[in-house]
């Protein structure tokens, strides 16, 4: 069985294509096997999953094949 993780990653590679003909270079937030939205900044996507899914497992990544940065957050709680 996959975990978590992994299913959001395989939800954010199906998206993709089409993310990016809508939305060109964003961060995408996918949680609960959806994409929940598109951030401009990674730091806006991080405060609204920790604020709406707290200690959830999602998946926050660039659509652009290299993202200026790449941040690491730890979340510990």
């Amino acid at each position: 069985m996959p975990d978590i993780l992994d299913e959001q990653i395989e939800v954010y590679k199906a998206l993709l294509p089409e993310l990016v003909a809508k939305h060109g270079p964003v961060w995408a937030l996918v949680a609960d096997r959806k994409l929940v939205g598109t951030f401009g900044e990674f730091s806006d996507a991080a405060r609204f999953a920790e604020t709406t899914f707290g200690n959830k497992t999602v998946l926050i990544r660039h659509t652009s094949e290299r993202p200026e940065t790449a941040p690491f957050i730890l979340v510990e709680g």
